[in-house]
């Protein structure tokens, strides 16, 4: 009998092992399904052109972390859950946490004016001098403009922080501090140099030492400077005339606060943990945290693509009310790098995308891994703004590459009829002065066109920034446009100060006619 029972429990037992999913289905139970992780990522990253991603998925206790497409592709190095990558505006969550540690210890008010702490900024708004409170910095409410990025130089040298925020009085602040929301990467580059004169220590030696190694963040770096060898750094890419390449951007230290921290897939799932559930944090840092996530309630909230409802900023942090539930999200793009990161405390559940390319690629990866996790349909991605440029500046090499490759053909052609005598200079006259003006006019207004399309595009950024951030194409598509119209003004030009000798024109007009003839012979 007791035979029988064992033989009965033992087959009972292996049906249920035989009833359970593959493990394949998902990362070792862990109720996040793997293969729909992967086949999300490799599609968009088709789809967009996105040369490398890491992902972080977190579902209740449960994590899933991989690397996808190549973290350099001239060496065939494959993106790993190490591999590092600029974080880009995703920085400002961890600066805003460096910030409010010291808050946390009583050293810094957040009520207090910035020049307690920075004397030398001097701001002025609408002709007055202005004084914004750290409070404000934080929240973006200063009233620095959202031009601020295009003050930063490249530097590496140890005063490029400080640099970067004299640069913020070039320019009067364009609201009243307090009075509205006004996104702008120098804000963050402001608490940066708070930092720095607070705790006598460098940004990046303060983060590292005070926030990152403290909270376990090992492969996460505040910047290049004081980055360890070692580590695998991905290669970043912009979008050129065929596929993506390589691009060494210049190194921006002056905007590390706001944009050039340095993390990988695995650390950001770490990262999300911690805003998910700060309890394994010391108490300062707890406290840091979760002040961080606290919206401002001071101005109305704010709503601009490609978000369709309002929200308000944090310390870092884009802060969307739900109704029963708080969600957290943050976008991050570099000129050869972009980041997106999503989190809501409530559900247990966050994403982090990380890639070594600018597109919106990111955010509709990490959008849609984020849906997917709720067995909701992904929304479709939106559009990529530098895929977009990068079209239209194909599209204008090829057709003023083949027009200008023509009125060479055509230059040739006229310059050898001059030669012979073909083509006569003709007498002055003031209705040709007049014809010659307009097309030296029509040169310089083309060559302006060219000038100033990308500054519109580009928010009337300096051709300094454009060059940098701008996909490969831009800037030799504005160039050809310019020899284009100053080609074709030249040409006619030409023609009209040697027109064809009356022989010639005559003889032109008089060649089909013998050729009908000898034809009907």
């Amino acid at each position: 009998m007791n035979r029988l029972l064992i033989k009965m429990l033992c087959a009972c037992i292996l049906l249920g092992i035989a009833a359970l999913p593959p493990a394949s289905a998902n990362t070792a139970g862990s109720g996040i399904s793997a293969e729909s992780v992967d086949e999300y990522v490799l599609r968009l990253m088709d789809q967009m052109d996105l040369p490398g991603v890491s992902v972080a998925v977190l579902r209740g206790d449960k994590t899933y972390v991989k690397g996808y497409g190549k973290a350099d592709a001239s060496r065939n190095i494959p993106v790993t859950p190490d591999t590092l990558f600029e974080l880009g505006s995703n920085s400002k969550a961890f600066t805003g946490v460096g910030l409010l540690l010291l808050v946390e210890r009583g050293l810094v008010d957040l009520e207090a004016p910035v020049t307690r702490y920075l004397p030398w900024l001097a701001l002025q708004a609408k002709g007055e001098s202005a004084e914004p409170t750290v409070g404000h910095f934080l929240h973006q409410t200063s009233g620095v403009g959202s031009d601020s990025v295009a003050l930063i130089d490249p530097s590496t040298e140890d005063t490029a922080l400080q640099d970067s925020v004299r640069r913020l009085s070039e320019n009067p602040l364009w609201y009243k501090p307090g009075s509205q929301f006004l996104y702008s990467t120098g804000n963050y580059d402001v608490l940066g140099a708070i930092i720095e004169a607070v705790s006598g220590m460098s940004y990046e030696s303060y983060m590292s030492a005070e926030v990152l190694q403290p909270l376990g963040l090992e492969h996460t770096s505040a910047g290049r400077a004081i980055l360890q060898g070692g580590k695998e750094i991905s290669q970043g890419y912009k979008p050129g005339l065929i596929g993506n390449r390589e691009y060494q951007a210049p190194v921006y230290r002056g905007n590390t606060p706001a944009g050039y921290i340095l993390s990988s897939a695995k650390d950001m799932a770490s990262w999300l943990n911690l805003q998910m559930n700060p309890a394994a944090a010391s108490s300062e840092l707890r406290g840091a945290i979760a002040r961080a996530q606290i919206p401002d309630e001071t101005v109305r909230a704010t709503e601009t693509p490609p978000y369709t409802t309002p929200f308000r900023y944090g310390g870092g942090w884009l802060v969307f009310n739900k109704g029963d539930h708080t969600l957290f999200s943050h976008g991050g793009n570099n000129p050869n790098f972009s980041s997106y990161v999503l989190f809501d405390p409530v559900k247990q559940l966050g994403v982090a995308v990380l890639g070594n390319r600018n597109t919106t690629a990111t955010y509709a990866i990490c959008e849609g891994l984020y849906a997917l996790q709720q067995d909701l349909k992904p929304a479709a991605a939106p559009m990529d703004t530098m895929d977009t440029a990068n079209l239209a500046g194909r599209i204008i090499i090829i057709i003023c590459a083949a027009l200008c490759l023509w009125m060479i053909y055509v230059w040739v052609k006229d310059l050898r009829l001059i030669r012979n005598g073909r083509r006569m200079r003709r007498g002055s006259s003031f209705a040709l002065y007049l014809k010659t003006s307009g097309f030296v006019i029509l040169a310089a207004f083309i060559v302006g066109v060219a000038w100033y399309i990308p500054k519109i595009l580009f928010w009337g950024y300096p051709w300094r920034f454009i060059v940098v951030w701008a996909p490969f194409t831009i800037v030799p598509a504005m160039i050809l446009i310019a020899i284009t119209g100053t080609m074709f003004s030249a040409l006619r030009l030409l023609k009209m100060w040697f027109p064809l000798h009356p022989e010639v024109q005559t003889d032109r007009r008089t060649q089909p006619q013998v050729i009908q003839e000898e034809a009907s012979l």
